[in-house]
């Protein structure tokens, strides 16, 4: 079979091979063995290389060159819109992108490696190869979850890798002429004229593709892969652009265009591409009345604000954003109908941080006092397009319709309701810091990934390879006709099919990622491919989602999973079957960022990448929460996870005093505590004492019990200021949650 040619090396193991098909998986980074539907051994003698990721490789010939294409600049591609849609949209729009890419290598006789595609809903659509449910395909067409980097085999063909990059280009500028066509049709008043000639040379540099090839070894293929991606990042990190720069800056993402306006004129037409602020002011405010006109609601409901200053790429996301401009598109690109859009029922930064009020205002009453008020304040808007959709699964599977939260946004509010909506008490109340003004958002993934895909990490944690292969009490449980192999030496190898075990995991990781933020949470998935992911919910949560994200990850008990009755590491309990979880072996690093309503969505964005980043820099297996105020002010705290299980789950018990101010006590007494950096040793009596002044149940002896497992926790603990910043978010997470519960008997009492 050829994909023994992958397995050379465990072949030559084993003198005798048992041919009987196992009813074994082996998990790719622990090594357990157990008995699962999900990653099952295609060989007794395969060293785990499940059937899943065997399947990719079940032909007669493989192509001899090995290509990796990368495209770019994706971070500020996402972090350029100015609403949650956008930012959902535009990472779509790279997944939409990468899709087109597997469609044509595979169609010019390519064969895709990774990422993987067989179960892709978009690829499936865009091969005709039907293999989903239509159930499926319409649930997960809109997901984005494809990376930016596709590495793949290619034949002798002259050029063939080089053409093949030319893709992303392209499709984008094949996207663009059709979003053109659509959005003309759709709203020609407003979305007509000069400006789309800008749109298209402004977008003619947006992406830079980056590609690295040679010929194929398949004993030394994951080497191969290591080092051509290992080359794509240097031909990133050293600037090797291939097309104009703006205004000193490598990509017009960036923000450095003018203001899009459709009366725009290319520089050779008499044009500057740029208009005074006063005509583009104008214009943008009569889109924005246009948009909000009950006439158009059909069409235009809420397409643009008044505060709305969009670039060209900018635009082009928030057009593809509206469901009846891009299905349209894809359909005139395509030839065929895409699978319904759900954005038009994507929630708003409204809705994201009043998802918390279900479980804690009873739905007559939020209807009597807000959705009263909607009906007040949007008197003149049609019904239909001021549903009480909130885009979030929670909320609006409830019986009971909880009214949209928009009236509680003044942005919202027509220019002639101002002046009543800012006189009435409900929507006012605690204005600059009640609960209902946060955001939060997670960023992480995994730790080490390209260590563990190279192989490196396995010797590193000193995971033998025998683990991986049978031993002799399973081979006489099985009653196999094979030898014990005494020549398996040293960590575990790397080949192709165990390198996609790795990827397969995670896109199992994935499934419960969505169900568990989706289904059991207030939360959004923005994006979620491979290790990476992106999710979107409200302050209340911002606990204890961090909980059961970690949870969820390293195989404990969670809403969606259960642990198994003899702990297997990388095994649990998913809808009574064994499922397989990334497991403790590998480390994971997340960012939470809660962000102040008037924080930009940009720097919001930004943030979220600093903080993951920051829980890396500073030992990995970490979590690091920052707090972003309107002020400009921030509050960062970076904890290991063993510490932060205790310390974000322990409250004071004190009858005399509220929870927060028992915080606010403490974290003054150790503001104004004044010792010196690493004495908090020296102090742990004094700690004690404060600790325990608030009726905090907490001791110095817990905290060196957890810290003795860990050398590098030590620098956490011995740092004061770690102390009062971990203080200073427990008082924060305090007050939002007092705010919150006075603006809910505010609703109650009314």
């Amino acid at each position: 079979m050829p994909v023994e040619e992958w397995l050379i090396k465990q072949k030559e193991l084993y003198s005798q091979r048992d041919n009987s098909p196992p009813n074994l998986s082996t998990h790719p980074i622990s090594g357990e063995w157990i008995q699962s539907e999900y990653l099952t051994n295609k060989y007794w003698w395969g060293g785990g290389a499940s059937i899943e990721s065997c399947r990719q490789f079940e032909e007669s010939s493989y192509p001899p060159n090995i290509g990796v294409i990368s495209f770019g600049p994706v971070q500020s591609f996402l972090g350029g819109g100015q609403r949650l849609r956008d930012w959902a949209v535009a990472s779509w729009l790279c997944h939409y992108l990468t899709g087109v890419l597997i469609k044509h290598w595979i169609e010019n006789g390519g064969k895709i490696l990774l990422p993987l595609y067989e179960e892709s809903a978009l690829v499936d659509w865009l091969l005709n190869t039907s293999t989903l449910t239509s159930e499926k395909l319409e649930e997960e067409f809109w997901q984005a979850s494809f990376p930016n980097v596709v590495t793949g085999l290619f034949p002798d063909s002259l050029n063939w890798l080089e053409n093949i990059v030319t893709t992303i280009k392209e499709e984008w500028s094949n996207l663009l002429y059709n979003l053109e066509k659509i959005a003309v049709d759709y709203e020609p008043k407003l979305l007509n004229g000069h400006g789309w000639k800008v749109i298209h040379e402004d977008n003619k540099y947006l992406w830079s593709v980056y590609y690295a090839q040679i010929p194929k070894e398949t004993n030394k293929i994951v080497e191969q892969i290591r080092d051509l991606h290992q080359e794509i990042e240097s031909q990133k990190l050293g600037r090797a652009w291939s097309k104009k720069w703006w205004g000193g800056r490598t990509s017009p993402s960036a923000g450095y265009l003018s203001i899009w306006h459709p009366g725009l004129k290319l520089i050779d037409k008499g044009g500057t591409w740029g208009l005074p602020d006063r005509e583009i002011n104008n214009w943008w405010e009569s889109a924005a009345k246009k948009s909000q006109d009950p006439k158009n609601f059909n069409k235009l409901a809420g397409l643009f604000s008044s505060s709305d200053r969009l670039n060209s790429i900018e635009l082009v996301k928030r057009l593809a954003s509206v469901p009846e401009i891009i299905m349209p598109t894809l359909e005139r690109r395509w030839e065929k109908k895409p699978p319904k859009c759900p954005w038009g029922k994507f929630p708003d930064r409204t809705a994201i941080a009043a998802a918390w009020i279900y479980n804690f205002i009873d739905v007559s009453r939020w209807n009597e006092e807000i959705g009263t008020r909607g009906d007040l304040y949007f008197e003149n808007k049609s019904k239909p397009s001021w549903s009480n959709q909130w885009g979030i699964k929670c909320i609006d599977k409830q019986t009971e319709r909880f009214a949209h939260p928009r009236v509680l946004e003044r942005r919202n509010i027509d220019s002639d309701y101002v002046e009543d909506w800012d006189d009435d008490n409900l929507l006012t109340s605690h204005q600059w810091d009640c609960t209902r003004e946060w955001t939060v958002g997670w960023r992480g993934d995994g730790d080490q990934v390209g260590k563990w895909l190279s192989g490196k990490q396995y010797e590193k944690q000193n995971l033998p390879w025998s683990k991986w292969h049978l031993d002799l009490e399973k081979i006489k449980e099985f009653n196999l006709n094979m030898e014990y192999c005494r020549e398996l030496e040293g960590s575990r190898q790397v080949d192709l099919p165990h390198l996609l075990d790795l990827s397969r995991l995670f896109s199992y990781w994935n499934t419960l990622l969505y169900r568990l933020s989706e289904e059991n949470y207030d939360s959004k998935v923005i994006f979620a491919g491979g290790d990476d992911f992106l999710i979107l919910g409200p302050i209340t949560q911002a606990i204890s989602l961090t909980d059961n994200l970690h949870k969820l990850w390293i195989g404990e008990e969670t809403p969606v999973t259960q642990t198994l009755k003899s702990s297997v590491d990388g095994w649990v309990k998913y809808d009574d079957r064994i499922y397989p979880v990334p497991g403790k072996k590998m480390t994971f690093s997340l960012g939470v960022v809660i962000a102040q309503r008037r924080i930009p969505q940009s720097l919001w964005h930004q943030g979220l990448n600093q903080a993951y980043k920051e829980a890396k820099n500073q030992g990995r297996d970490r979590v690091c929460v920052q707090v972003l105020f309107n002020s400009g002010q921030s509050l960062q705290w970076v904890c290991p996870w063993p510490l932060w299980e205790l310390l974000m789950s322990i409250k004071p018990n004190d009858p005399e005093n509220t929870e927060l101010n028992c915080w606010e006590k403490l974290l003054f007494y150790f503001d104004n505590t004044r010792l010196q950096k690493n004495s908090v040793a020296i102090a742990r009596k004094l700690i004690d004492t404060l600790w325990a002044s608030v009726g905090l149940p907490l001791c110095w002896e817990e905290i060196r019990k957890i810290t003795k497992k860990d050398r590098y926790f030590r620098k956490e603990i011995g740092n004061w200021q770690w102390w009062v910043n971990w203080l200073a978010l427990r008082g924060f997470l305090a007050r939002q949650a007092r705010e919150r519960e006075n603006w809910q008997k505010l609703v109650e009492e009314k």
